[in-house]
C-alpha cells in the first residue's frame, strides 16, 4: 500500500507541475472556439491519465484515498478556469467539481451535442426496455401450446411498434430541434444581457417571451438576475414591461433569491426602486435562509440602499419596519445600532436621523452612538464657505430686529422714557411737569427730526435684504452647475442633520431612566454610574472623545445636559482640558475661560510624572493637527502659539518647574520639536529662495520697461511722446508700483535667508516677513501685467476700445494663476499670525446701527439725568 501511495502521489506531483499552455493555447471564449479548446484540454487530462476525471471514455487516476480524489479534482478543475475567458468564469466558478465546470461549459458552448447525447441516451434506454418486453414476449408465446394464432398475434404485435417507432422518432427529432433552438435562443439571451444590449434582448424575446423568466444558468438565476447584478437599469426597466407582478415574487435563483434580493446585495437603489414600485410584496419575500432584502443590504452594508428599504418599509408600517430590523441574521446583534453607527461613520447624517427618529431606543443601547458622533462629527463650513453662503432666516431676522429698533426708538422710545423717568423715579432734579414738558417736546421733535433718516435706512435694509433674496435664489440654481456650491449646501445639510442627530441621541440617553423599557439594561446603567461618579456613563468616553476631536458641539451639548461630565477623565487621569491641550483643540480649551473656580485647578495641576499643563503644550501634537497647517513653518508656528497661551495661564513658578526627568517646559518643547524647527527651516529657505528669484526677474523687467518707454521719446526734449495719453499714464504708474514692490520683496525674502531660525522667530517675526513678501510679490505681478497691457494697447491697438477686452482676459490669467496658488498660503499665514484662536468666546458684533444707537440713548439718558 505504501509503494502505490507512493507511485501516486508522484503521479501527482508530474500532473501539478506540468505547463498548461503547451497543450491548451487557446482561452475559450465561446462556441466558436470551444472544439478546439476542448481537443486541447482533452489531450491535456489524457496525457497526465486524468480524462477520466471529466469524460468516462478516458483513462482515470487510479485513487486510494478521498485526499487524493479531492486533489486530482482540484488539479483538472484549475486547468479548465484557467483557460477560460472571464464571462464564461462567472458562470462555472462557483461549481464544485471538475466534471460539474465541464458539463456547465458544454451545455454553454455546445448545447447541440448536450441535446444529442440526451436523446441518444434516452433512446438507448427506450431501446432496452422494447428488447426486454420483445423477449419476455417471445418467450410466452412458446409456452402456449394453441401456437398459430399466438404466433400470428405476436407477429402482429412486433409490426405494429414499428411504425409506431418510425413516428415518434420524427416527434423526438421535431422536439429535439425545438428545444435546441431553445437553448440556443437562451444562451444569446444570457450573453446579451450580460452585455445590456436591449435591442438584440428584445428581438429574442419577441420571438419567445417565456424566456424573460426562465432561468438562462444553472444555478436557478434569470436575466432579470443578471441586469440587476451587473446594473444594467435601463435593461431592466424595459424587461419588467414583459413579467408580471406574480412572476416577479416566483422567479428565484437556487438560494431562493428574488431579484431585490439581488438588488440588496450589490447596493443597486434604482433598480430596487423600480422593483418596490411594482410590487411591494417583493420587501416582505424571504430567500431559503429567512433572509429579506431589507436584511440583506444590512449583510452588506450598502447604506444608501438600507436607507430607501427603511423609507418603502415603513410605508407599511413601524410594527413591520420594527421586524424586518430585529429579525437579525445574528440574533445577538441589535441592527438599529449598529446600522445606526455605521451610518454615522459615513456621514450619512440624513440616514442617521431618519434612523435615530424611527428607533430612538436604539441610540441609548451603549455609548456606541455618541461615541461615533465624537469621531465623526462634520466640521461645519470655513471662513470663506461661510461668507459666501447664504443665509435668508439670519437675514431676516437681522432685518425685522434693526427695523422694530428703529421705529420703536425714534417714534415712541424717547418720550415714554421721560414720562417713566418723572412718574416712576421722581428725582430732586425733577422740578415739576414743566420740566417734563420740556423733555418730551424736546425729544418729540428730536425724534421725528431724525425720522427722516430712520426711514432713510430701513429702505437701505428693505434693499440689502431683496439683494440677498435674490442672491439666495440664485445661489440655489448655481449649486445645480457647480461643484463647488454644492458641496458647501451638502456641508451645511450634514452639519444640520449631525446637529438633529446630537439632540434625538442626548434626548434617549436622558430618557432611559423614565422609559423602563428595559430594566436590565437600565440596572447595568446605573451600576456603571455610580461607579463613574458622573451624571451618566453614556457621556464619560464621548466627552473625552470629543474633547480630542475638537468637537465644540458634542462637548457643550453634553455639558448642558451633564455638568458633571467635565470631571470625566481617561486612564491616564487626563480630563477634558488636558486632552485639548495634548491633541491641540483650541475650541475646547477655550471653556477653561467659562468654568469658573475649577480653572484654578489646572494652573496648579500635575500628573504621575509631574508634568504640568505647561509640560503637556510642550508635547508634540498629534500628526493629524500638524497636517491642517500648511507647511511646516505654519505648524511650528500654531505650537509656539500653544506654548504662549498656556504659559501665560499658569503659575509664573510653573513656567520652570521640572518633572520626574528634570525637565522643565521649555526643555520638554525643544526636544519635541527639534525636527519639525529643521523642517521649518527648510520650508522657509525654500519658498523665499523661489520667490526671491521671481521678484528679482519682475524688478529687472519693469526697470528696464521704465527706461524704454513705449513709443519713443523727444529727441529734443528727452519726454515721452505719449506723455498726454491715458494708458501711458496707466503704464507709468503701474511700472512705478511694479517695480518699488518687487524690490520690497526681494529685499524681505533676503532678510528671510540671513535670519538666525530659533524656535521664536517662528512665531511672528517669520511668518509676517514671508507674509510682506508674498503680498508685495502679488502686488508687482499684478501691477506689471497692468503696465504690460498698458504698453499694448498703446503701441498696438490704434486707440480702439473694443481691444481693452481681450487684453485683460489675456492678463487676467497669469494674476489668477498666482491667486489660485499663492493666496491661500497668504490668507493662511494672516489669519495664523494676528488673528488669535483663543480666549473668551466673544458675541457677535453688533450692528453699525446698533452701535449708534447705543450712543444716542447714552446721550439721552445723560440729558435726562441733568
Amino acid at each position: 500500500m505504501s509503494t502505490s501511495a507512493g507511485t501516486q502521489d508522484l503521479n501527482y506531483l508530474y500532473a501539478s507541475i506540468a505547463n498548461v499552455s503547451n497543450f491548451v493555447s487557446v482561452k475559450l471564449s465561446g462556441n466558436n472556439n470551444y472544439h478546439v479548446w476542448k481537443s486541447q484540454m482533452l489531450c491535456l487530462l489524457d496525457s497526465n491519465n486524468m480524462g477520466g476525471i471529466v469524460d468516462p471514455i478516458f483513462v482515470g487516476p487510479r485513487y486510494s484515498s478521498t485526499d487524493t480524489v479531492r486533489q486530482y479534482d482540484s488539479l483538472a478543475k484549475g486547468w479548465i478556469l484557467g483557460s477560460v475567458c472571464e464571462d464564461l468564469l462567472v458562470d462555472v466558478h462557483n461549481f464544485s467539481s471538475a466534471k460539474a465546470v465541464w458539463e456547465e461549459l458544454k451545455s454553454i458552448c455546445d448545447p447541440a451535442m448536450c441535446f444529442q447525447e440526451d436523446s441518444i441516451s434516452k433512446k438507448s434506454d427506450a431501446e432496452t426496455e422494447k428488447d426486454v418486453d420483445r423477449n419476455r414476449i417471445s418467450a410466452e408465446t412458446n409456452t402456449v401450446e394453441e401456437g398459430a394464432n399466438s404466433i400470428e398475434i405476436v407477429v402482429d404485435q412486433d409490426i405494429v411498434p414499428t411504425e409506431t417507432d418510425t413516428k415518434s422518432e420524427r416527434e423526438k427529432a421535431s422536439e429535439f430541434l425545438k428545444l435546441l433552438d431553445e437553448q440556443v435562443n437562451r444562451n444569446r439571451l444570457h450573453s446579451v444581457t450580460k452585455k445590456g444590449d436591449w435591442t438584440e434582448a428584445k428581438s429574442i424575446l419577441e420571438k419567445n417571451k417565456d424566456l424573460a423568466t426562465e432561468a438562462v444558468r444553472s444555478d436557478g438565476s434569470t436575466i432579470l438576475h443578471i441586469a440587476v447584478g451587473i446594473g444594467h437599469n435601463d435593461f431592466v426597466k424595459q424587461l419588467l414591461s414583459y413579467m408580471n407582478d406574480e412572476q416577479l415574487l416566483q422567479r428565484r435563483d437556487s438560494d431562493g433569491s428574488t431579484s431585490l434580493h439581488i438588488a440588496a446585495i450589490v447596493g443597486n437603489t434604482d433598480v430596487a426602486d423600480l422593483l418596490v414600485k411594482r410590487n411591494k410584496m417583493l420587501l416582505r419575500v424571504k430567500d431559503n435562509k429567512g433572509v429579506e432584502p431589507l436584511q440583506k443590504a444590512y449583510e452588506y452594508m450598502h447604506l444608501d440602499t438600507i436607507g430607501y428599504f427603511l423609507k418603502a418599509v415603513s410605508d407599511d408600517g413601524k410594527n413591520e419596519l420594527q421586524s424586518s430590523l430585529t429579525g437579525s441574521v445574528h440574533p445577538d446583534d441589535d441592527i438599529a445600532t449598529d446600522l445606526l453607527v455605521n451610518a454615522i461613520s459615513a456621514k450619512q447624517y440624513s440616514l442617521a436621523l431618519e434612523l435615530v427618529q424611527n428607533f430612538p431606543e436604539s441610540a441609548s443601547r451603549s455609548d456606541d452612538v455618541l461615541m461615533a458622533l465624537a469621531k465623526n462629527f462634520p466640521s461645519g463650513l470655513d471662513h470663506w464657505e461661510t461668507l459666501v453662503s447664504p443665509s435668508p432666516s439670519r437675514w431676516l431676522d437681522d432685518f425685522m430686529l434693526q427695523a422694530h429698533a428703529l421705529i420703536i426708538l425714534f417714534l415712541l422710545g424717547f418720550p415714554m422714557f421721560a414720562l417713566y423717568k418723572f412718574i416712576v423715579k421722581r428725582s430732586p432734579s425733577n422740578k415739576g411737569i414743566g420740566t417734563l414738558l420740556f423733555k418730551l417736546v424736546i425729544l418729540t421733535v428730536a425724534a421725528w427730526l431724525a425720522l427722516p433718516l430712520a426711514f432713510t435706512r430701513l429702505l437701505i435694509l428693505a434693499a440689502r435684504f431683496i439683494f440677498r433674496f435674490l442672491y439666495s435664489f440664485l445661489w440655489k440654481g448655481a449649486k445645480i452647475l457647480f461643484a463647488p456650491i454644492k458641496r458647501i449646501e451638502n456641508k451645511k445639510n450634514n452639519l444640520d442633520d449631525a446637529r438633529l442627530v446630537l439632540g434625538c441621541v442626548c434626548d434617549a440617553i436622558d430618557k432611559l431612566e423614565k422609559s423602563g423599557s428595559d430594566q436590565s439594561l437600565y440596572t447595568e446603567v446605573i451600576r456603571r454610574f455610580k461607579k463613574s461618579g458622573t451624571d451618566h456613563p453614556y457621556y464619560t468616553r464621548p466627552i473625552l472623545e470629543a474633547a480630542c476631536q475638537n468637537v465644540y458641539e458634542v462637548v457643550d451639548k453634553i455639558l448642558l445636559r451633564s455638568p458633571k461630565a467635565i470631571q470625566s477623565s481617561d486612564k491616564s487621569g487626563y480630563d477634558i482640558i488636558q486632552l485639548a491641550i495634548l491633541n491641540r483643540s483650541e475650541k475646547i480649551y477655550n471653556l477653561i475661560y467659562d468654568i469658573g473656580e475649577r480653572k484654578n485647578l489646572y494652573r496648579i495641576y500635575n500628573d504621575s510624572f509631574k508634568n504640568n499643563i505647561l509640560h503637556l503644550a510642550g508635547r508634540l501634537a498629534p500628526s493629524s493637527v500638524l497636517n491642517q497647517r500648511t507647511g511646516a513653518a505654519l505648524q511650528l508656528q500654531r505650537e509656539l502659539q500653544w506654548r504662549e497661551e498656556v504659559k501665560k495661564f499658569v503659575f509664573p513658578t510653573y513656567t520652570t518647574q521640572e518633572n520626574i526627568f528634570k525637565e522643565t517646559p521649555d526643555m520638554v518643547f525643544t526636544r519635541e520639536h527639534e525636527n519639525l524647527v529643521k523642517e521649518g527651516e527648510k520650508w522657509m529657505k525654500t519658498t523665499a529662495e523661489s520667490c526671491s528669484i521671481t521678484a528679482a526677474l519682475i524688478t529687472t523687467i519693469v526697470f528696464a520697461a521704465a527706461i524704454t518707454v513705449p513709443g519713443g521719446s523727444n529727441q529734443e526734449k528727452g519726454t515721452p511722446l505719449f506723455k498726454k495719453e491715458g494708458a501711458f499714464i496707466t503704464f507709468a504708474i503701474s511700472d512705478a508700483i511694479s517695480l518699488f514692490s518687487s524690490v520690497t520683496a526681494l529685499l524681505v525674502f533676503l532678510s528671510i535667508l540671513t535670519t538666525r531660525f530659533a524656535e521664536k522667530d517662528f512665531l511672528v517675526s517669520l511668518p509676517r516677513r514671508l507674509f510682506i513678501g508674498l503680498f508685495s510679490l502679488f502686488l508687482s505681478t499684478t501691477t506689471m501685467m497692468i503696465a504690460f497691457s498698458a504698453t499694448v494697447f498703446l503701441v498696438f491697438c490704434d486707440q480702439n476700445p473694443w481691444m481693452i477686452l481681450p487684453i485683460s482676459g489675456l492678463a487676467f490669467i497669469p494674476i489668477a494663476s498666482f491667486v489660485t496658488l499663492q493666496f491661500p498660503l497668504m490668507v493662511d499665514l494672516f489669519r495664523s499670525t494676528y488673528i488669535p484662536i483663543f480666549g473668551k468666546k466673544k458675541e457677535k458684533k453688533k450692528h453699525l446701527i446698533s452701535r449708534i444707537i447705543d450712543k444716542m440713548l447714552d446721550h439721552v439718558f445723560h440729558f435726562m439725568d441733568e
